[in-house]
């Protein structure tokens, strides 16, 4: 189910969310970092833009595009960390 389904509204313009994440980390504050995909405010970004148009164009009903979905989600995944200041590791620290 995604996040409009289930209601949810956009933390910046109160419009309606295609999906939301919490990352399993807090920010500098103590708060979860709350990622958030909305067709109004994120379009212009790069990669939440082209999850944006990939979910638009109804790519999440297609199984044969699970490869393209997740490379998409992952790239907005570390769009949306990186503008919190952090990067992705591919591996957790500790384990290298």
């Amino acid at each position: 189910m995604s996040a409009s389904e289930a209601g949810s509204q956009c933390s910046r313009c109160c419009g309606d969310l295609i999906t939301s994440v919490v990352m399993p980390q807090d920010d500098e504050h103590g708060r979860p970092i709350h990622l958030e995909l909305c067709a109004a405010c994120d379009a212009d970004t790069p990669a939440a833009g082209a999850l944006i148009r990939f979910f638009g164009a109804g790519g999440g009903h297609h199984a044969g595009r699970g490869q393209e979905s997740a490379r998409l989600l992952m790239e907005w995944t570390k769009e949306g960390v990186a503008a919190h200041g952090w990067s992705w590791q591919e591996t957790p620290p500790g384990q290298q």
